[in-house]
């Protein structure tokens, strides 16, 4: 899935080539301590950074695998996302689990971020759903989908500039039950700008989440 290569019968059910394995960039320290953001792109190391100083606090934290690049992340994402192929759930799954074992160490459940009705009924599944599946299958956390919901269909956010990005999720989640001092993990494929997760921690926030956080396979780089 990462080069269109043949695999060989052995490799066939992990989706993806020892080659796209070694060339998926993890995203070096050090970095901040609350988003993960390499200082380097922003500012020292420390409790909050320029990339997520802004965020409300219902979002404590959010941490990545990989960067969103040309090579096989992203057509991991685009083949999970938009090409059907399930399967690449798995090599994800299993990046997220190594690379950010520390940060699931002490998480209790994990909540994929929920589509929209018309894009689900497009694309047959939840990409995230899928992902936090696979992840909790390799770490023992449990997943809880459909605690989160959407309110309301929302705008792709792909096109979005950042301050649109946060107004066309702002309000459009809400959470089904209540989650008394639970530590949640947030799952989804991509962070770039983190309106998504901060709208959704606020809703679990607000169904009494203990502490929130966030992980995703992959994060888009943002300008300096």
């Amino acid at each position: 899935l990462g080069c269109g290569d043949y695999l060989s019968s052995a490799a066939r059910e992990a989706g993806c080539c020892a080659v796209c394995r070694s060339r998926l960039r993890r995203i070096p320290p050090p970095a901040c301590g609350r988003c993960g953001q390499p200082s380097d792109r922003w500012d020292a190391p420390g409790p909050s950074c320029g990339f997520c100083r802004a965020w409300p606090a219902d979002l404590a934290w959010a941490a990545s695998a990989v960067w969103m690049d040309d090579g096989p992340a992203r057509e991991l994402v685009h083949g999970l996302k938009y090409g059907g192929w399930r399967v690449a759930a798995g090599p994800m799954a299993e990046v997220l689990a190594r690379e950010l074992g520390a940060r699931l160490a002490a998480v209790e459940l994990l909540v994929p971020v929920p589509l929209g009705r018309r894009r689900l009924s497009d694309r047959g599944y939840n990409q995230a759903a899928v992902l936090a599946a696979a992840l909790s299958a390799r770490t023992g956390i449990p997943v809880r989908e459909g605690l989160l919901v959407r309110t309301r269909d929302t705008r792709t956010q792909t096109a979005l500039g950042p301050s649109e990005r946060w107004a066309n999720v702002a309000g459009a989640f809400g959470a089904k039950g209540r989650l008394a001092g639970t530590r949640v993990a947030l799952v989804d494929d991509v962070l770039t700008t983190g309106a998504t997760l901060a709208a959704c921690a606020a809703a679990l926030a607000a169904s009494g989440a203990m502490a929130v956080g966030a992980v995703t396979f992959a994060r888009a780089a943002v300008p300096n």
